[in-house]
Order: structure tokens, then C-alpha cells, then sequence
């Protein structure tokens, strides 16, 4: 049963444009509908599955408003709660019973993303998808929307000693060394783990590490490959637009219903724009999420209105002003 909506208490109104400013803090969503204007016409985000990282902005009821920042454009767009990924506040260890003499752990990091899969009695099902696939309960304020920015983590190797054991995806981590064990995790993206100690021609005890996870168990060069929830279609991309125009730097995007500025362009920029009357434009651009329609105000194309906050455009973006001829 997927996670039900929870109300979210309102935040107080904010500045659009200086909510856009970076962060320390990051949040990831789940690619789908989003709008630009809250209650406003929808926009389905076809596309692939890896998440947006985002900031998280303004909260209303159960929907979010993040802020997006990609390399030509920022801007702020409203979506459902429930496509935020989740973000884990500290360390947990996945393995809450506990047996003597057990040499196997599975421990999500501080800082790792996962998806929220179910919610019961303050405890939320999770699934971790990265180098293994990890499933499990954790507590509810072991959880949260957002977390510092982090790279993509790589595998940290335990030590020279240990003999390197190549595995394919589907191998399963187990906490015994027996078909029937407790599965731990299962191999999704990795194909090298760290072998620990052979235990006879089948078993061996495995070891893997990297900045989101530390999983310690046993596999079998005999088990049959486990399930895999990999995403679907993660590579297919966003429709992109035809441009027939190119607009300057600091472009000012406004929403359609209320007029509201919400974002502007990084550098100049080929766009789609179509004259909509009385002096605003209709500005459509490249996002994850396929293209976006924004407005646009200004007497003419090449006199639109900018809005970006100084600082905010890299002087490699900007348009270079060539010499005033000499007197």
C-alpha cells in the first residue's frame, strides 16, 4: 500500500525570485505532474526515471514548491508531496533482530535517497536502489525531504587483502549461508564486491561499501538471481522544443494565471516565443520534465523584461559589450 498524503502545515508567502538563490540543502523528485501556477494547468513530465534534485521552497497543504536549477534557466514549480524521494537524517542499521556471533550488517548512510514504499505505526517502508537494493522498515524521523548535496557514490574497497569477487545483477546477499536465509540486499548496479572469507565451493562471505551503504552477508555463486525493481525506461529523454527565437540573459519567466515571476534564463537562450498581446509572450524552454511554457512581458521580443538578481548569471553567460568607440 503506497504512502497515504499527509497534511503539511502551510509556510509563510516567499520571494520567488530570491528563493532561487543556492542552497545547503537539496531534495529529489520523482519525475511527473507538476504546474507552474498552483491549481494551474498541469504538466505530465514524460520522460525517464531519475530523479530531479530540487530545493524545497514553500509547502501548501500537500503540495511542494521547489525550486529547479539547471544550467540555462532557474525557476520554481509546484508538484504532489508524495513524489518527494526521502532522505535519511543519520545512519541505520537495517538489522533490528539481533543474534550472537552474527558477522552481517546492512547499514544505509546518512545523506542515502530512497523511495517511500508504505507507512504503519511511525515506521516507514523504504527501498534503496543505488550500487545493492536494499528493503526495509525504518522510523519515521529517521526520514527526511531533504539533505546536504552529495556525490554519486562510488565504491570504497575494504582493504588490498581482500580478493575481489565479481558478481552480476540479481545476486542476493543473505544473512546465513543457505537459500532459505534472510535476504539483506540484492545486487542491482554493482559487479564487484569484496570477498571476506570462503566458506566452502558455494558460499562466501561478502563484503561492500560506498558513501550511501555498508552491507556485510553471504552469497552464492549457486542462488538464483533475486528481483531487481530497477526503474522504468531511465534513460529515455524529455521532448525537447523547437526553438524559433533566442531571448537575452535574466529573461524574467513569469506564471500564466497570476502574472507571478518565478524564474528567469542563464544566458542567452533559443526559446520558443509567440506573441500572446498586450505586451506578454508566451516562453518555452528545455526541462527534465519535457518543454515548459512560461510568460513573458515586454513591449517587444527584444525588449523583454529581466528579473534575475545580480549575481545571479555567471559573467560567462552574459552578452559581451563591445568597446564605446573613441570621442
Amino acid at each position: 500500500m503506497p504512502p497515504r498524503s499527509r497534511h503539511v502545515d502551510d509556510a509563510p508567502a516567499i520571494d520567488p525570485i530570491a528563493a532561487l538563490a543556492p542552497s545547503d540543502n537539496v531534495s529529489y523528485l520523482v519525475p511527473g505532474r507538476v504546474q507552474i501556477d498552483l491549481g494551474g494547468s498541469a504538466i505530465e513530465g514524460p520522460g525517464g526515471s531519475k530523479p530531479i534534485q530540487v530545493t524545497l521552497i514553500q509547502r501548501q497543504g500537500n503540495q511542494v514548491r521547489a525550486a529547479v536549477r539547471l544550467d540555462h534557466a532557474r525557476f520554481s514549480l509546484w508538484t504532489d508531496r508524495t513524489r518527494l524521494l526521502g532522505v535519511l537524517k543519520s545512519d541505520f542499521n537495517m538489522q533490528t533482530i539481533y543474534r550472537p556471533n552474527d558477522e552481517t550488517h546492512v547499514v544505509l548512510r546518512q545523506g542515502a535517497v530512497v523511495r517511500r514504499l508504505a507507512r504503519k505505526d511511525k515506521r516507514t517502508q523504504v527501498r534503496y536502489v543505488g550500487a545493492l537494493e536494499i528493503e526495509g522498515w525504518i522510523p519515521d524521523e529517521v526520514i527526511v525531504d531533504e539533505g546536504p548535496p552529495r556525490d554519486r557514490p562510488v565504491r570504497i574497497p575494504r582493504g588490498s587483502r581482500l580478493r575481489p569477487q565479481h558478481v552480476f545483477p540479481g545476486a542476493v546477499i543473505r544473512r546465513e549461508p543457505r537459500w532459505a536465509g534472510d535476504q539483506l540486499a540484492v545486487v542491482a548496479n554493482a559487479y564487484v564486491l569484496d570477498t571476506v572469507r570462503e566458506i566452502d565451493q558455494a558460499w562466501a562471505v561478502i563484503a561492500y561499501d560506498d558513501a550511501d551503504l555498508s552491507v556485510q552477508g553471504y552469497v552464492s555463486r549457486r542462488d538464483p538471481p533475486g528481483r531487481v525493481h530497477k526503474p522504468k525506461d531511465p534513460d529515455v529523454a524529455p521532448q525537447k522544443i523547437t526553438p524559433n527565437d533566442k531571448v537575452p540573459s535574466g529573461t524574467c519567466l513569469y506564471t500564466h494565471v497570476k502574472g507571478e515571476p518565478v524564474g528567469y534564463l542563464i544566458g542567452d537562450q533559443d526559446v520558443m516565443l509567440d506573441d500572446i498581446g498586450a505586451g506578454w509572450w508566451t516562453l518555452t524552454i528545455d526541462s527534465p520534465w519535457g518543454p515548459i511554457p512560461f510568460s513573458a512581458q515586454g513591449p517587444t521580443k527584444t525588449d523583454l523584461v529581466p528579473c534575475a538578481p545580480a549575481g545571479s548569471v555567471p559573467p560567462s553567460a552574459l552578452n559581451a559589450q563591445p568597446p564605446a568607440p573613441p570621442p
